[in-house]
């Protein structure tokens, strides 16, 4: 996973823990352990959603049409 998009545990003034990437919240828990696995389980779609990307056949590109 690259730098910027790192996924970091916060713990939010009313003690509910968010996942964040950047200044984007993506998950949300009430607890930092389920936190911990919302960031892990997040981790593991990407690495799993990369490696089918990268196994999966190119797909054929529709032709271009020209613009008017």
């Amino acid at each position: 996973m690259q730098d910027d998009e790192q996924l970091t545990l916060k713990q939010t003034a009313s003690n509910y823990w968010i996942v964040e990437r950047g200044p984007q919240a993506i998950s949300g828990a009430l607890t930092r352990q389920a936190a911990e696995s919302e960031r892990e389980l997040m981790r593991r779609l990407r690495r799993r959603t990369a490696q089918m990307r990268a196994a999966a056949p190119a797909r054929p590109r529709a032709p271009r049409v020209p613009s008017p």
